[in-house]
């Protein structure tokens, strides 16, 4: 797998991901498709690490999005 695609990927995320948090208006099914493919490569432990950030945050964006209160742990 080419990491240097990955670590770009994860770059742009970690960066948009407080816009997507502060407002809706970007599409949320755009980026849980994002978080997915990225998910679904062979990633390192870091590079794991930093995905599963996103993807606890882009799940509390839908689970607010749908009405449903985020329970956090």
């Amino acid at each position: 797998m080419n990491h240097l695609l990955i670590e770009t990927d994860l770059a742009h995320l970690e960066r948009i991901i407080n816009r997507i948090a502060s407002s809706h208006g970007l599409s949320l099914s755009y980026w849980r498709h994002r978080v997915d493919c990225v998910l679904s490569m062979s990633l390192m432990p870091a590079q794991r690490k930093r995905i599963g950030h996103i993807d606890a945050v882009i799940s509390m964006l839908e689970q607010s999005a749908s009405g449903k209160i985020p329970h956090l742990n």
